[in-house]
């Protein structure tokens, strides 16, 4: 078989990209038991477990604060629509889920979006999907982020102060206690006190 028959008749399979980060992970080893930067086969039928325990679930957290089933995530159709959709659900009976905004207790699920954060404990996993063809399959790709996900999505990030027309902060600190640069106006000229 040619490259080119080949092309034409393999399907593209949908991927779930999952950026995971830990303030930990530089010095402990919490994603070691997952397949880092390669792209894992799963059927649409088998849901993707995530949790403590490598013999309930496919892949597993080196770290005994995630409880043994954290998390599920199941491929599903919609009615009419040739794509996989993905939901989440929380299988931790002690660990809320946050989704996006929203919070997911015990056996609750919620439907991913195609770009949303979820975090449980101190973990961050910043999930997206890239669309396929195949009913059947699906890809996971797991990746490790040097910076909280929060942070690309302005979720707890801290805002700056702003900045006036002189370029200079708005309100300055010498000695531990601010001091005002508020501008003084007198005939439209800015007068820095």
């Amino acid at each position: 078989m040619n490259t080119n028959s080949k092309l034409e008749t393999e399907e593209l399979l949908a991927c779930l990209h999952i950026h995971l980060f830990h303030p930990n992970q530089a010095s402990l080893p919490l994603f070691r038991n997952l397949p880092l930067n390669q792209q894992y086969r799963m059927d649409a039928e088998d849901p993707l477990r995530l949790g403590r325990d490598g013999q309930t679930c496919i892949f597993a957290l080196n770290d005994t604060s995630v409880s043994r089933k954290q998390l599920s995530i199941q491929a599903y159709k919609k009615a009419g629509s040739p794509f996989l959709s993905f939901m989440i659900q929380n299988l931790s009976q002690k660990v809320k889920l946050m989704v996006g905004g929203s919070e997911l207790r015990y056996l609750e699920r919620a439907e991913l979006d195609d770009k949303v954060l979820c975090r449980f404990g101190r973990y961050e996993l910043l999930i997206w999907q890239e669309t396929g063809d195949s009913e059947n399959k699906f890809e996971v790709l797991f990746e490790t982020c040097n910076a909280p996900p929060s942070q690309e999505v302005g979720i707890d990030v801290l805002c700056r102060p702003p900045i006036i027309d002189t370029g200079m902060p708005w309100r300055n600190f010498e000695n531990g206690s601010p001091v005002s640069q508020e501008p003084l106006e007198s005939d439209e000229t800015v007068v820095l006190v």
